[in-house]
């Protein structure tokens, strides 16, 4: 398979070393913000030398503004800072008493000669305060220029100016009265923008009041609501923009019933506590909230509540930490406070995650009758601080928005519900502007998001839930990650079968054994003594019985059983963009979030495993689980695109792969080959071997190092010559041969059939190889470029680990296939490695072809270093298509593959691909078009194929037998079904 793997780590740290803004050259275009206050004219480009600065020390607005002197003409303009363009602007301007308005012209220019004029928002603020503001220019705007309009009657003076600062700041619903509990949501003009707001009348900009806006803003009473934005820019200017004011009147308040609401600024309202404390640092992260308990320490804690009236229902709020496993909270009711009954809560998400912390809230309704006392118990093995509780409802608490849907073709009817009587709904679709009032039950067609909550008067608004309905035909996945349209035995259709899967999989692995007679390393024991093999301390190869063999560090014979991909990476698939493909994907922000790369790809596998085991899986115990496994189906080694830092906890041979993939300034564009004529190459490869080879030179349970996956030596004569000089130091090498021997263009045309005036024209043009000559020439070249690429990759890895043995390129089928590439990569290969690696997929085994390999090698060992098969039975794409009907067949096929190798004098290995079977609409760094191959040994449920694996498991037991002919290799004929 090609290119099996992105290193994850790698990405993120890419990702953490991009700046999200900079000002300069690296990220044009960038929007520098400029505010200019004018209390003079030094930030102004350009100014009619008539208009006048006004100085009004007591305003509490803009002390300072520039007036007009009535001329006709009259302008003022702004340019940008070097490197900064202009995105947007904002103009505070103010009129006179008179009631006339006649606005200026704005504009703006790129060049600061040709200027278009534009038609600004205009925002009134009162007593003659006007804000114009404008956005979303093109990349290439620099000027700003404002035009009075003649005379003074009706015309503003200027307060300040603005460029490229936050725009005002959109809220979703208007002043004036509204239902109790009906949320108001802030729309800020651009991401990136923070926004403040106070329910207090106070200035947003300013107050100590002010809060981070995150989340809906419920209106419970009479509000004066104000809200600004704050912007900042790569070089850490910032500048607020104008303050919006609201005003909310309630139209039916009521009465709150008997109950209480504890924000959890202290422990006034409670009856009793262990193990807690308030925290009160970060509010940021818990929608302002600056009191919320916590346990002070390890083990359980837990909060009492006593009323005078009966305890009916309740919601509790918090959030948890969603890199933290969540341990569910507990309650129990009581009349007296001595004997306690379990009550059970529903728990959700509830609302908009921040830095990581993700709301939640349970709730609970119809507590035993008399219940005077609620004792609210934390748990979290994991750490002291998360979960956290935010807030206590008793009795006054509206109940969460159900949903139910009915499909119906390519629609669904969607209805909303809540238990309180009376209680008002409203909801958001799709990340709408607003929250509407829910009237009716709701037709949808595709892919919806859908937030709602429920408000009775005098209650508190409900937790805002959040839905996906998938009304789309186009389903493909389940939400266990299957084929929507396969049928097969063992397919998950509920969590709880997942669930039984643990005990499930403790009898089967459990029944399990590893093949008796093996060493520490998987080779057979006492095999060195009995065979005359030599301990060479390292991973080797030796002569016995005339053939090639692998021998273990102790020098026991070892045939390499490895399997490729023993990590869950290829079961990541993209499902941001194509969310009407998958019946379900768990939120990112709950408590799948460690199913998550980055917020767009989803590992169906990994939240499988989490739900069979009730933690999450990591990268390490997915490895570990793994070799477990293997070495229970007779597996030895841990294959290529594997976590290559665990083989180092010594519990499997494994192999490692030369960082040669990682070295942008030796790739070429459209095909996979290393151009080692690059600048520098040889001193830069030195450089990469010596800090990756040194720290493993001395590991035993290192086989040795891949020097990389899959190259294009089939594409060699066709596109090499195709390439630029300028970008493919290659190409230079390749005319430079040319011209050395035909010393004269005209004699090169004469052989290529080509035009050139010079050689210096050949470097950039595309060459074709069509007369017998170039074709001649071309095997020279290849011929050369081999032995160049492997000659210096050999010695510098040998210069830095003489121990371990160089295992080749890992050649693709094509190559392989191809006698014209073939004989001249074994010839050259051969000469420098120490094996020859091949990803060999057939469905036979082609010995004439494979011993051609080895004897042009000039007697090199040959590992296969990738094969398997598949079936279509779960809906996955088969590998080789028509290899296997069932699993059966699949266990059958591995069988004469592995046994068919293993009796070859020059086969010292084969590792079958993968682990997990990949994605089922395919590994997330291909998009749409990724793999999505039956490869593994496990599914995406984590379920065993257990007919593939008993065939693979008896030739595995049974390989050293094979090996040495004590028993006959086994065939199954396919062809008597």
């Amino acid at each position: 398979m090609k290119k099996k793997l992105v290193c994850l780590a790698a990405l993120g740290f890419l990702a953490g070393m991009i700046p999200a803004h900079v000002l300069g050259d690296a990220v044009p275009p960038a929007y520098e913000i400029e505010v200019d206050s004018l209390q003079n004219w030094n930030a102004v480009y350009a100014y009619s030398p008539s208009l006048r600065l006004q100085s009004l020390p007591g305003d509490a607005r803009d002390t300072t503004r520039v007036a007009p002197s009535g001329a006709a003409g009259e302008y003022m303009s702004y340019r940008t800072k070097e490197k900064s363009y202009l995105r947007s602007f904002s103009i505070y301007a103010y009129f006179g008493e008179s009631g006339e308005r006649v606005h200026p012209v704005v504009s703006i220019s790129a060049d600061g000669k040709t200027y278009k004029t534009i038609t600004p928002d205009i925002h009134d603020h009162g007593g003659g305060a006007v804000v114009y503001e404008s956005r979303a220019f093109s990349g290439s705007t620099r000027f700003l220029k404002i035009t009075f309009p003649g005379g003074t009657e009706g015309v503003p003076a200027i307060g300040k100016v603005v460029l490229n600062g936050p725009f005002s700041v959109g809220a979703s619903v208007p002043s004036g009265k509204v239902y109790y509990g009906r949320m108001v949501m802030l729309n800020r003009s651009e991401a990136g923008e923070t926004v403040y707001y106070t329910t207090d009348g106070s200035d947003p900009r300013s107050s100590k009041t002010r809060k981070h806006y995150f989340s809906p803003i419920p209106v419970l009473g009479s509000m004066t609501l104000k809200t600004t934005a704050v912007k900042h820019s790569g070089s850490g200017q910032s500048a607020a923009g104008q303050v919006s004011t609201y005003r909310y009147d309630v139209t039916t308040p009521a009465a709150a019933p008997a109950g209480l609401i504890d924000e959890l600024e202290g422990f006034k309202q409670s009856a009793g506590r262990s193990n807690l404390y308030i925290a009160k640092n970060d509010p940021s992260y818990f929608d302002n909230d600056a009191g919320r308990i916590a346990r002070t320490g390890a083990g359980q804690g837990y909060i009492v509540y006593r009323t005078e009236y009966d305890i009916t229902s309740f919601t509790v709020y918090g959030s948890f930490f969603t890199g933290v496993p969540l341990e569910d909270q507990r309650f129990y009711a009581s009349p007296d406070g001595k004997a306690y009954t379990e009550v059970r809560a529903e728990d959700a998400a509830a609302g908009y995650p921040q830095s990581n912390w993700q709301p939640y809230a349970y709730e609970a309704a119809a507590l035993p009758k008399g219940t005077r006392y609620l004792k609210i118990m934390l748990n979290g093995a994991a750490n002291t601080w998360s979960p956290q509780v935010t807030k206590v409802v008793l009795n006054r608490n509206t109940a969460s928005v159900r949903l139910a849907s009915t499909a119906t073709g390519g629609t669904a009817k969607v209805d909303l519900s809540s238990e309180t009587p009376d209680a008002r709904i409203y909801y958001r679709l799709n990340k709408g502007s607003d929250f509407i009032p829910y009237t009716s039950p709701l037709d949808l067609a595709g892919y919806n998001v859908i937030e709602t909550y429920a408000v009775k008067d005098g209650f508190v608004p409900s937790p805002i839930r959040k839905y996906t309905v998938n009304a789309s035909s186009d389903v493909a996945i389940d939400k266990y990650g299957q084929m929507k349209k396969a049928s097969f035995s063992g397919k998950v259709t509920s969590e709880s079968q997942l669930a039984a899967d643990a005990k499930a999989d403790a009898a089967y692995y459990g029944s399990l054994q590893a093949p008796a007679g093996r060493d520490s390393y998987g080779g057979l024991a006492g095999s060195a003594a009995k065979y005359g093999l030599k301990a060479k301390g390292f991973f080797a190869i030796q002569q016995l019985n005339g053939r090639k063999v692998m021998t273990a560090p102790n020098g026991d014979l070892y045939f390499s059983l490895a399997v490729n991909g023993v990590t869950p990476n290829e079961t990541y698939t993209k499902v941001k963009g194509r969310e009407q493909k998958f019946e379900a994907i768990p939120p990112y922000e709950g408590e799948f979030k460690n199913a998550y790369l980055g917020e767009d790809n989803f590992s169906f596998y990994m939240a499988n495993v989490f739900r069979k085991t009730g933690k999450f899986p990591t990268e390490h115990s997915v490895y570990m689980t793994a070799v477990d496994r293997l070495k229970k189906w007779g597996f030895n080694g841990v294959g290529n695109y594997s976590p290559e830092k665990y083989g180092e906890d010594g519990t499997m041979p494994y192999v490692r792969m030369l960082p040669l993939s990682t070295m942008n300034w030796a790739k070429l564009k459209g095909i996979a080959i290393f151009d080692i004529f690059a600048p520098d190459a040889e001193a830069k490869l030195d450089d990469a071997f010596r800090k990756t080879l040194t720290p493993h030179k001395n590991d035993p349970m290192l086989i040795g190092y891949f020097i990389d996956n899959e190259y294009d030596f089939h594409k060699f004569y066709s596109d090499v010559p195709k390439l630029k000089a300028s970008s493919a130091a290659i190409k230079g090498k390749l005319v430079q041969r040319l011209a050395d021997k035909y010393g004269t263009v005209a004699k090169f045309n004469a052989a290529w059939g080509t035009g050139f005036k010079s050689f210096a024209d050949a470097r950039e043009a595309e060459l074709t190889v069509k007369t017998s000559a170039s074709w001649a020439d071309m095997d020279d070249f290849y011929a050369y470029y081999l032995d160049t690429f492997f000659g210096t990759v050999s010695r510098i890895y040998r210069k830095y680990d003489p121990n371990h043995l160089l295992l080749g390129d890992r050649w693709i089928t094509s190559t392989f296939h191809n006698e014209k590439y073939r004989a001249p990569l074994a010839k050259a290969e051969g000469k420098y490695v120490d094996v020859l690696s091949i990803n060999y997929y057939s469905y036979k085994i082609e010995t004439d072809l494979l011993k051609d390999v080895y004897e042009e090698s000039g007697g090199k060992p040959i590992l296969l270093s990738e094969f398997g098969y598949g079936t279509g039975e779960q809906g996955l794409q088969p590998l080789l298509p028509n290899s296997a009907t069932n699993q059966f067949q699949r266990g059958m096929r591995y069988r004469n593959y592995v046994e068919g190798v293993a009796t070859l004098p020059y086969i010292v290995g084969a590792h079958v691909f993968n682990y997990v079977d990949q994605a089922g609409l395919g590994r997330y760094w291909q998009d749409e078009w990724g793999e999505h191959y039956n490869s593994g040994l496990v599914n995406v449920a984590d379920r065993p194929y257990k007919d593939y694996l008993a065939g693979v498991t008896v030739t595995n037991d049974d390989i050293y037998k094979v090996m040495l002919g004590e028993r006959p290799k086994f065939y199954y004929d396919f062809n008597k079904g």
